[in-house]
């Protein structure tokens, strides 16, 4: 069930990436001048961006397209090319009266005591603490929408745009107008993936490598190691350049992919600028969907990182390390043959990747069933973790007890219990 729900949110994402970019497209087409909109005006200019440049301007087909009345959209079309298809035309109507003149309002005080104290909070406080404090102190009830718009008609509140939508604003990308779906999403792949089949899921990141005889205090003291995993096989394949650029990780993917004995249709990333401008285009340009792991979030990225993790302990502190980069590129080369053909691994029955590959289109059942076995390992593995965490934190917990009560109460067993807190990491594991 939680599978499903992470597929259900996986298509839910490319949906809306498809209409975010077809807004792009149409802002950019019938809003020249980037007018600030409304939410509601947005979507009508893209209704009208099908009209025009989908359906070549047939209304009826636009109009069961997007599911609403032929009037309706024939009226919003009149209504935009009358004002000089102006989208500023396409806001909604305002619904407030033209009459307010009987409207009940609060009185003089009132309003004074709300600026008052919004004063005396040093400009702190919002309109529901406004509105509580009347309530508590003055016995004055006044809705805390109206408490915001009084402080908004004595400039008490500085309206500013919310960074998500500047930034919106600034990175907006230019696509090509052919493009309808975007393959790209900002989280972590569904584990139904994981272990599908070959390709579904590669693992991209990259890795720092020391030069022999720096300090490791400067970007000139690192090689920049490339490495995709395939999350299903373990096969992996890496790639070194001496910068960490987008174009230089572009440049190593071409490579790297050559390389694979199968295609790529999906590969989860970490928010690294290497993996943004160019490589990100080029992915887009492939067909692989492309996936952001959380940011700071290593776990997202797991198999990658671990293999890492392998090549720090029986590689690059084995010798594995070259002063010429040219040779540890030839070196690297030579890990990933050794790697993917002669390593075993114990998440493939301790198979290497490239005989677990060949089980898996000769045998698919077996191969399935090693994957399954290790899942179920790693599961029992991580309920006893839980439950070993779990024994500590009350342990820690009752110590600090113990202390607090022989604290307070002034008992003779301060001493002991303080000596229980010793190498006490309950604040780690809270």
């Amino acid at each position: 069930m939680l599978q499903n729900k992470s597929i259900n949110d996986w298509m839910k994402e490319v949906r809306n990436n498809s209409f975010n970019h077809m807004k792009n497209i149409a802002e950019k087409l019938l809003n020249p001048s980037n007018f600030h909109l409304s939410r509601e005006a947005k979507k009508r200019l893209v209704w009208l961006y099908i009209l025009y440049y989908k359906q070549d301007g047939n209304i009826s087909k636009t109009a069961r397209k997007i599911g609403i009345s032929r009037q309706w959209l024939s009226h919003l079309k009149s209504m935009f090319e009358f004002h000089n298809k102006d989208p500023r035309s396409l806001e909604l109507k305002s619904k407030n009266p033209n009459h307010s003149l009987n409207r009940k309002r609060i009185s003089k005080e009132t309003e004074e005591l709300i600026l008052k104290i919004r004063k005396d909070s040093l400009n702190t406080w919002g309109k529901m603490k406004i509105s509580k404090h009347l309530k508590n102190e003055y016995g004055i009830i006044v809705n805390h929408n109206t408490v915001n718009k009084y402080l908004h008609k004595h400039k008490k509140i500085d309206p500013k745009i919310s960074l998500k939508n500047t930034k919106a604003f600034k990175e907006r990308i230019q696509r090509e107008l052919l493009e309808d779906v975007v393959l790209k999403v900002k989280f972590r792949p569904p584990s139904r993936i994981k272990d599908y089949a070959p390709g579904a899921l590669t693992e991209k990141d990259m890795k720092y490598v020391l030069k022999m005889g720096t300090s490791g205090t400067s970007k000139k003291d690192f090689w920049y190691q490339h490495g995709i995993i395939d999350s299903f096989t373990r096969i992996k394949v890496t790639g070194l350049t001496e910068g960490m650029s987008s174009k230089e990780a572009l440049e190593e993917y071409e490579k790297i992919k050559e390389r694979l004995p199968f295609s790529i249709a999906s590969m989860n990333t970490d928010n690294g600028g290497e993996n943004e401008k160019d490589f990100s285009e080029r992915l887009q340009k492939d067909e692989v969907f492309h996936f952001y792991s959380n940011s700071g979030t290593p776990t997202h990225n797991p198999r990658i990182e671990r293999s890492f993790l392998t090549d720090d302990l029986e590689f690059y502190q084995k010798g594995g390390l070259c002063r010429d980069f040219e040779e540890q590129k030839k070196k690297i080369i030579e890990r990933d043959d050794f790697y993917n053909w002669k390593r075993p691994h114990q998440a493939l029955g301790y198979l290497t990747p490239m005989k677990f590959y060949h089980l898996w289109k000769e045998n698919p059942k077996e191969a399935f069933r090693i994957t399954n076995k290790w899942q179920e390992e790693l599961r029992k593995q991580r309920v006893r973790q839980a439950r070993s965490r779990k024994m500590k934190k009350e342990e820690q917990i009752n110590a600090l007890m113990n202390f607090i009560d022989a604290k307070l109460n002034k008992n003779k067993g301060l001493k002991k219990a303080k000596l229980q807190l010793i190498n006490c990491q309950l604040c780690s594991v809270a």
